[in-house]
């Protein structure tokens, strides 16, 4: 009966009921812990997500999210982790240098050996087939190694497999996943974009960045939706520092809650916040 409710509710046309709040978080390397600064400034203003979907180091948070792990704790392993905790290098495979299983098994050991039936909240990854192109949502078994796909940048990290598929990231194919949350059932999609839109000043500083600069290339021009589609869009100041190394983490959790508190005014009107008392 009471799913019967919740199912006549949701029929009832925002904004005449309360929205159902989707969180949509891009993929931007170790830009991604901007997405803990961002999300903690919701939390402490009473905006939490009914559902989220996550491209690549959206994907890594929006998991442990939506397992349960408090975001403080979250923000301590951006600023505690470091490229030996998350890879080897790959001996045996020709497809990738790095060997990203480590990754896998730190996320294991942080949320357990979960499935996504099993998270306190509903969540979904973007990863992208190799051999098709096409867009592929993983929104159901083992969440750890679907993390580990989403986070797959080809060529430089091992690609998964999941049933059958030969998964790499999924910000090739979509890396700001507004359509996805939308389709999850959101109503009001807040979009926290730490992807590298556009062009920067700061020069690639070693192989690494200069990969990541192509791929942000392609995915400026094929992979990321207008900035309008969401109903807020929330974009903070990351690009001057490294998308590759964790010595910047802190300014970038930073960045993360300046830009959300810059959208906090027009969040509040949209879903009728009372200001919060100081």
């Amino acid at each position: 009966m009471r799913r019967n409710l919740t199912q006549l509710l949701n029929k009832i046309p925002f904004p005449y009921r309360k929205p159902t709040i989707g969180f949509a978080l891009s993929g931007g390397s170790t830009y991604g812990a901007a997405h803990v600064g961002v999300m903690e400034v919701l939390e402490e203003n009473g905006i939490q997500p009914d559902m989220i979907a996550g491209t690549s180091a959206g994907a890594l948070v929006g998991a442990a999210y939506c397992a349960g792990i408090p975001l403080q704790e979250i923000k301590t392993l951006f600023l505690t982790m470091g490229w030996p905790t998350l890879l080897r290098l790959s001996i045996r495979n020709p497809r990738s240098i790095f060997d990203t299983q480590p990754m896998e098994e730190f996320l294991r050991k942080k949320i357990g050996d979960i499935e996504f039936k099993d998270l306190k909240i509903p969540f979904a990854a973007v990863a992208c087939n190799i051999h098709t192109g096409e867009r592929v949502v993983l929104n159901s078994g083992p969440v750890a190694p679907a993390v580990r796909a989403s986070a797959a940048i080809p060529g430089l990290f091992s690609p998964v497999e999941i049933d059958g598929r030969l998964l790499v990231d999924g910000g090739i194919v979509d890396n700001l996943p507004v359509d996805l949350v939308r389709s999850m059932g959101a109503d009001y999609v807040i979009a926290s974009d730490v992807s590298k839109r556009g062009t920067t000043n700061k020069k690639p500083e070693n192989a690494f960045e200069i990969l990541l600069a192509m791929i942000y290339i392609m995915q400026a021009r094929a992979a990321l939706p207008d900035t309008n589609q969401s109903e807020c869009y929330i974009r903070p100041q990351v690009s001057q520092y490294s998308s590759w190394g964790f010595k910047d983490t802190p300014r970038m959790v930073e960045a993360g809650r300046d830009a959300a508190f810059y959208a906090l005014p027009k969040l509040r009107r949209n879903l009728r916040l009372k200001e919060k008392q100081s």
